[in-house]
């Protein structure tokens, strides 16, 4: 009987200690990454770990985050699967539950709290990056499907008024950029708008790759490229 209870006790060390063992998808984590809600007047950077945690697997921030994101006191670890990063509290409960909607971001929406983002520091960091007027002066090219549809001049002369500048469209264009026809460009709260005479405007977010990402998306996503 002995020799049968030492065999299922270090049967269920190996199998436990099998179970911890990170997959892939825990290892692409390590890291820090800045967890936010929508607004960025709550924001805390989180690191990953691949140590085991209760719950699951460690997960450390400054405990002044928890006075930013209140959700996260009392938070000790995560789990990741199926492409869903849970952040576990001491009772095992799910606080967070962030599914990746593009590679590098998830979001998830708390009750009564709204949506919350994650992502990797890297990135937030150039997300949150202000960009000057002095940046955008020059010759950009619109892409639709990343293919190259259009080429546009953002001056450096201003108009009067208003802090926008002159845009001029060089040779033939996409039909929906020749209807929208801008003729000013500016920045606005770190988005690059494109505005026409008659008041439409399109907006456009800071990307990856120097790319400024039209917002809304739509079917067919646009951007603008600097040459």
């Amino acid at each position: 009987m002995r020799i049968v209870i030492v065999a299922l006790t270090v049967c269920a060390a190996a199998s436990s200690a099998f179970a911890q063992t990170p997959s892939d998808a825990a290892k692409a984590m390590v890291g820090v990454w800045e967890l936010s809600n929508s607004e960025r007047d709550q924001v805390c950077d989180l690191s990953f770990k691949t140590e085991p945690a209760k719950g699951g697997l460690k997960l450390e921030f400054d405990p002044a985050c928890g006075e930013r994101i209140p959700s996260l006191k009392g938070v000790e670890a995560w789990t990741i699967s199926n492409e869903t990063i849970r952040l576990i509290d001491g009772r095992g409960r799910a606080v967070f539950e962030l599914s990746e909607v593009e590679i590098g971001m998830y979001e998830g929406e708390r009750k009564g709290e709204g949506l919350y983002f994650l992502q990797t520091a890297a990135a937030a960091a150039a997300f949150s990056r202000k960009h000057s007027a002095e940046e955008m002066f020059g010759e950009w090219t619109m892409l639709r499907s990343d293919k190259p549809v259009c080429s546009l001049m953002l001056s450096n002369r201003a108009t009067k008024g208003f802090d926008e500048y002159v845009l001029t469209i060089k040779g033939p264009c996409d039909p929906a950029m020749a209807r929208l026809n801008p003729n000013v460009w500016r920045l606005d709260r770190g988005e690059l708008v494109l505005a026409s005479p008659n008041g439409q405007a399109w907006r456009f977010e800071a990307g990856e790759a120097s790319k400024w990402q039209r917002v809304p998306e739509g079917a067919e996503p646009i951007a603008l490229q600097k040459k």
